[in-house]
């Protein structure tokens, strides 16, 4: 096996109640709770954590709306200041934990935050806010790792700053149980697409079989939850799965991380057609994969064998993906037109030529 490292600066607590830990957590402290929309009140995790503060003996300052873009957050960090913020709870999503790490951070580092974000500077190991994580559905696993991204819309700009750690990651796999079916066949397919990022030329068979191990047991979980949507057993696999797909623990024998370029060609059609990053990532994964296999074929027709049985032709096992996500509940294409002039602005760092990129989104459209 190659030389590698591995480590992670976060606690990750799985539990069905999470009251008495952000008790303990938030005591006597002035606390920012980063969210999104009213979601975090109807899944019962906005009552969790102003209980937890309130008996606690701490003051909860709400900072409501919050996503990843730069505006938003920068009103974050001025907001964490005038109030003199001694923690940072993020819950939602992968736009909002993102928001709340770069809140944190950027309380100490305001003004060269952009750069951090731009990978000009490293964050790791920098002063930020003490820092609590709850992903309310499965997501980017954002809360397990290291990476937090931030865009620009108006000025089509964004990056992602690596380095910066929760303190604490802790999952409830009720708070999902809110979510529709669309939604919870979302969160499932976005943890396996981030699984197989993350295992895809991975030359360490023990990570690489671990990962392969996860991706089938989501799979199974997914398929669960069609059938039966309250099994929390099948909730908390993906939600788990979510967080280990991003936190470093798999693809640890990685030779090249070309499967990584998923996350910079799915920023094109949150740019082109306002996608969400799931609706993004999913739509583009099998596309992206019979793009990439004219450098990668054997690797990713090991994948799909290993994880979905899928033998032969790279391409036909591509469109298989496709139809079984589409079996599973989501749509699979997008609806508008393709701008190349448009695709050909958008700042994308990836192995793939600039008409390879076109045709993939093609390929997606309806």
């Amino acid at each position: 096996m190659k030389d590698f490292q591995l480590r992670n600066d976060t606690k990750l607590l799985f539990c069905s109640n999470p009251v008495e830990e952000l008790r303990n957590l938030t005591k006597g402290k002035r606390v920012l709770f980063v969210y999104g929309g009213g979601s975090v009140k109807k899944n019962g995790c906005y009552e969790d954590v102003k209980t937890a503060v309130a008996d606690s003996g701490g003051m909860l300052y709400d900072a409501a709306n919050s996503s990843r873009e730069r505006s938003v957050i920068l009103t974050g960090i001025r907001m964490a200041k005038e109030n003199q913020i001694e923690m940072v709870i993020g819950a939602g999503g992968a736009s909002v934990m993102d928001c709340a790490k770069l809140i944190a951070f950027g309380v100490y580092h305001a003004e060269d935050f952009w750069d951090y974000v731009k990978g000009t500077k490293n964050p790791y190991g920098l002063d930020k806010l003490p820092l609590v994580l709850m992903p309310t559905y499965p997501s980017s696993g954002s809360e397990y790792g290291l990476g937090a991204v931030s865009a620009d819309t108006p000025n089509d700009d964004f990056g992602t700053a690596y380095g910066i750690a929760a303190d604490y990651a802790i999952l409830v796999p009720k708070y999902s149980l809110s979510l529709g079916a669309e939604m919870t066949a979302y969160t499932g397919l976005v943890t396996l697409v981030q699984l197989s990022a993350s295992i895809l030329g991975d030359k360490n068979p023990v990570s690489y079989d671990a990962g392969i191990s996860v991706i089938r047991n989501v799979l199974k979980a997914i398929k669960q939850l069609k059938k039966n949507p309250d099994d929390l057993d099948a909730r908390g696999i993906i939600l788990y799965g979510a967080s280990i797909s991003t936190s470093g623990r798999l693809g640890i024998g990685k030779e090249e991380n070309y499967s990584y370029d998923i996350y910079e060609v799915e920023f094109i059609p949150e740019v082109l057609f306002g996608a969400a990053y799931r609706k993004s990532l999913t739509t583009l994964f099998p596309r992206f994969l019979k793009v990439m296999a004219s450098y990668h074929e054997g690797d990713i027709r090991r994948y799909f064998e290993d994880a979905f049985g899928y033998e032969g032709d790279v391409a036909e096992s591509a469109d298989r993906m496709v139809n079984l996500f589409q079996d599973l509940g989501v749509d699979m294409y997008f609806d508008g037109d393709v701008d190349e002039e448009h695709i050909a602005q958008i700042p994308i760092d990836s192995v793939l030529k600039q008409e390879e990129t076109i045709r993939m989104v093609k390929e997606c459209m309806r």
